[in-house]
């Protein structure tokens, strides 16, 4: 009332002004100029008729949108997405002729196609990333053909005209987010449903250009009205196809916040101090959170998105991702899963991971941010360099929680092609463990050349004889590539016979399957292999270990089996 009460004495001061010039005309007019000047009752009747008009208006208002909230309310409209569109539709001419900006009784706002404004201003690249700050309207001058160009070179005031529109039309509509006109609180109740179910509609369901406002022109239109926490998710689910709707969203909530008293600490830019002010406004609600979060990534970067790990759950890894960088994101994701106990963590990053694909882009992310060099992981021919799995990994842990998320055999083949073309070759074993490659695996291993990618829990452990005689010859690689390994990645161990046991070659795996079945079966296997490895000394030595400890072993046995059977003859006699 008090915004219509200033506006209303703003107009009575303008025609009383614009009465008073009209009777101070020169001298030579005098006469004339009293007869001009317009009588008091004139200009009542003129303010009451724009009263009486401004409270039909609403009274109009009010009627389409009880209508309108009626029919909505009716769950064979509400589960019908055309009935439901033919029902906003009716509605929304209403709405534009009573809250709708001077500019759209005119027809400068409209749609040029579905679902899209026809605003050159938010013609945006789907395809880029934020790079470091969040998703912005770019104006860009509408193309202008040669020949028109050519026509007009010559016309200085033609060609500032030409300026002129070509950027009035490049300007996005400016985001409101007052109510032009006071708006009775139960109105505004019914107003702020339909006019977010009729976001949430344009952004899901195409309209028709000549049926209404697309959903990005609605949202800056129309933000006063609208449900932010739900114009919020509807974002989310659509960022990714119409990123102009969630920079539209974000432009919003950061004006709706610039009087909140975090954005001068934001400002000042004491990143510890501004975090504890944010902790100070809880209870959160996840639109303003996400604009002072937003100001606190454009002031710190990566910094501040670590941190944004203490405000799950009410900012999602969903918020932030379509906020940073994907480097960023990564920063944060890992800070958010590390947050939680080690027995929990891979239950919540599966509850984080809505939709399911959203594990391949994460996992491809992580292989490629903060990762070994591919030359240094891999050969020309695509093959694993010697050792090349001892290389650290920036988000190795991350990756390893990744690959163990549950998932069909298709998504584990998808997630072994990619752990194999980076170079990740931990998880590329893991994967072949679980998808029973193991001849993959085996191979994958001689060439790492570590025998105890054979013998621990994160390896592949040999299950029978048939996979040690695959094994065996693949632990014979070129006589060029021992040397080749040692000239390029030089030798981690520094005692010779140490490293040579720690190998993968004809000799120590006989001694691992020696442990395991024994020595003369070792044997017998590598000659049946065609294998005729010399053994060293040591070799040598502890084969003839295994023979003593396998006599006396067998000898212990025999002696407990006739002590045993001597037992049970005596119970029985």
């Amino acid at each position: 009332v008090s915004s219509f009460v200033k506006k209303t004495t703003e107009k009575i001061n303008t025609l009383q002004m614009n009465s008073e010039l009209r009777q101070k005309p020169d001298s030579r007019e005098g006469g004339q100029a009293d007869n001009a000047a317009a009588p008091p009752e004139d200009l009542d009747s003129e303010v009451s008729h724009e009263l009486l008009s401004a409270e039909a208006d609403m009274q109009e208002l009010r009627a389409a949108t009880e209508r309108a909230a009626a029919q909505v309310l009716d769950p064979s409209v509400l589960l019908d997405p055309v009935c439901l569109t033919e029902v906003l539709l009716d509605w929304l001419p209403v709405l534009e002729r009573v809250l709708g900006p001077v500019e759209a009784a005119g027809g400068d706002w409209n749609v040029d196609g579905p679902g899209e404004d026809k605003w050159d201003g938010e013609a945006l690249d789907l395809g880029s990333e934020p790079a470091g700050s969040f998703l912005a309207f770019e104006g860009t001058a509408e193309h202008v053909p040669e020949d028109e160009e050519k026509g007009t070179s010559d016309d200085p005031k033609g060609k500032e005209d030409q300026r002129s529109a070509v950027s009035h039309r490049s300007l996005p509509e400016p985001v409101r987010l007052e109510p032009p006109k006071p708006v009775q609180a139960d109105l505004l109740s019914d107003l702020t449903q339909l006019a977010t179910l009729y976001t949430e509609l344009s952004c899901f369901r195409k309209l028709h250009p000549d049926q209404g406002l697309g959903c990005t022109a609605f949202l800056r239109r129309y933000f006063f009205l609208l449900d932010h926490e739900r114009v919020r998710r509807t974002c989310l689910l659509v960022h990714r196809e119409q990123p102009e709707l969630q920079a539209s969203f974000m432009e919003a909530m950061l004006g709706v916040t610039q009087s909140s008293k975090v954005v001068e600490d934001i400002h000042r830019g004491n990143l510890l101090r501004s975090l504890r002010s944010l902790r100070e406004l809880r209870p959160w609600t996840a639109p303003p959170l996400l604009a002072h979060l937003h100001r606190l990534y454009e002031k710190h970067g990566e910094a501040a998105v670590r941190s944004f790990s203490q405000f799950y759950p009410t900012v999602t890894p969903a918020d932030v991702a379509t906020m940073a960088h994907r480097s960023h994101f990564l920063a944060y994701l890992d800070n958010l899963v590390q947050s939680q106990t080690e027995e929990h963590r891979l239950s919540f990053l599966q509850s984080l991971l809505e939709p399911e694909s959203q594990k391949h882009e994460w996992l491809e992310a992580a292989l490629t941010h903060d990762a070994p060099q591919p030359g240094d992981t891999m050969t020309p021919e695509g093959n694993p360099r010697w050792h090349s799995h001892c290389f650290p990994w920036g988000y190795g842990r991350l990756l390893a929680l990744l690959i163990r998320l549950p998932a069909d055999v298709s998504s584990k083949q998808k997630m072994a092609e990619a752990c194999r073309s980076h170079g990740y070759w931990m998880g590329y074993l893991h994967l072949c463990r679980q998808l029973q490659q193991r001849t993959q695996a085996f191979s994958t291993i001689c060439h790492l050349d570590d025998i105890s990618l054979l013998e621990d829990p994160e390896g592949v452990e040999p299950q029978s004889l048939e996979e040690w005689k695959l094994l065996i010859p693949l632990s014979q690689p070129p006589s060029s590539q021992e040397g080749e390994s040692e000239r390029v990645n030089g030798s981690s161990w520094s005692n010779g016979s140490e490293g040579s046991r720690r190998k993968i070659n004809p000799e120590s795996l006989t001694l691992m399957l020696a442990r395991t079945a024994g020595p003369d079966p070792a044997v017998a296997l590598l000659e049946e292999c065609g294998v005729q490895p010399a053994l060293s000394p040591a070799s040598k030595l502890a084969f003839e270990l295994l023979r003593v400890t396998e006599k006396r072993q067998r000898a212990m046995i025999q002696m407990m089996l006739e002590r045993c059977d001597r037992f049970l003859w005596s119970q029985h006699a």
